[in-house]
């Protein structure tokens, strides 16, 4: 499976998917993995693709 973080700091009309420093979208091939990124938004989630 691979998984996304959304960040959602200031509601659902805010919502982006977390990118990398390239502006990449950053995409996870572990869950552990998206869930320490989704921690260190403000309000993250974890998407499953």
């Amino acid at each position: 499976m691979n998984y996304i973080v959304i960040e959602m700091h200031g509601g659902a009309e805010y919502a982006i998917i977390v990118t990398d420093e390239n502006g990449q979208n950053k995409v996870f091939e572990e869950r552990q993995e998206a869930e320490a990124e989704a921690a260190d938004c403000q309000d993250g989630i974890v998407i499953e693709l």
